[in-house]
């Protein structure tokens, strides 16, 4: 697992736990003054209590830490490191703000210590010389900038990851949206079988001998099956050279006129390829219905079956 920025505050914050703790036990084994271990004891407790507040997700106690840590140092530091000379010691405040917190925090730490000491100098001494003020300000300068380069790191790089995962779920939809294109074709294509295999069940042509196509017609026929009935009779008739197309009717329940004008128009077309037409089964509502329609039958032979229309054929 990585070190990510919690993990290393989290990290800190033990060390400072720890270097409490050890400077804790250092006093009381000592003779030190009373105020001196109290003081020690409050400051553990509350790097313990600050730790605790961190993990629970209180942001704020990164600042807190930084600035107390600052505060103390720059409080309790004694001569010669007042007005007399520098020490790295001033360096740990503005390095705990540079992993705890931001640039921001970092150079109100950094101008907090200084003003601090400037104040207990009584504006002279060390921190009044430019060259030490400008090594003080580089110090603080870097730290801040140093961190101010890190974080816009890790920001491109959470902008890079959450681009990558925004291509990751734009191409996992890409993908998924073409699994279901391809399964709506497949869906599709099974459909069209369907419905071509439906419109064979509905309007079959049997050759039951040579050259001789049987298309027995059950049910109910409107216009749609009337003209799926003219389509396959013809691509059939002309694909077998077919000589006899026996059309029998005796399962249709109802004929209107339209559908009536539709058979005859079946008929002639199977006439004009070559074909004999031979109409069997007619009933006597479809024969009445075509009387009084005076609905002719010109050149089709008209038998009682299909037998017997493959009976005259032979």
């Amino acid at each position: 697992m990585g070190w990510t920025q919690r993990r290393i505050n989290t990290f800190l914050f033990v060390l400072i736990l720890i270097g409490s703790l050890a400077a804790l036990a250092d006093v009381l084994m000592r003779d030190a003054l009373l105020m001196t271990r109290v003081g020690y004891a409050v400051a553990a407790a509350s790097t313990g209590i600050l730790l605790i507040a961190y993990r629970r997700g209180w942001e704020y106690a990164r600042h807190l830490m930084a600035l107390g840590i600052a505060l103390v140092i720059a409080a309790f530091i004694n001569e010669p490191y007042i007005s007399q000379q520098m020490d790295l010691l001033h360096a740990v405040p503005m390095v705990i703000a540079l992993v705890l917190t931001g640039p921001r925090w970092l150079l109100i730490n950094a101008a907090l210590l200084l003003v601090i000491l400037l104040v207990r100098g009584e504006w002279s001494g060390v921190y009044t010389k430019p060259v030490n003020l400008a090594a003080y300000a580089v110090l603080a300068g870097g730290m801040a900038l140093s961190r101010l380069a890190v974080d816009n790191a890790q920001r491109l790089e959470a902008a890079r990851r959450i681009a990558e995962e925004e291509r990751e779920r734009a191409a996992n939809a890409l993908t998924l949206a073409q699994q279901r294109a391809n399964e709506l074709e497949r869906r599709n294509a099974e459909q069209e079988q369907l419905l071509r295999l439906i419109s064979d069940l509905e309007t079959p042509a049997i050759t039951i001998a040579d050259g001789v196509l049987l298309a027995p017609v059950v049910g109910r026929l409107d216009a749609r099956r009337a003209q799926a009935l003219n389509k396959r009779l013809l691509e059939t008739a002309a694909r077998q050279r077919a000589r006899l197309v026996i059309l029998d009717i005796a399962g249709v329940s109802h004929v209107d006129e339209s559908v009536a004008n539709s058979l005859i128009q079946t008929a002639q077309a199977l006439q004009l390829i070559g074909c004999r037409v031979a109409v069997s089964g007619i009933s006597p509502a479809v024969a009445a219905l075509l009387a009084s329609l005076s609905i002719t039958l010109p050149d089709l032979i008209t038998c009682r079956s299909p037998q017997d229309a493959l009976t005259l054929h032979l």
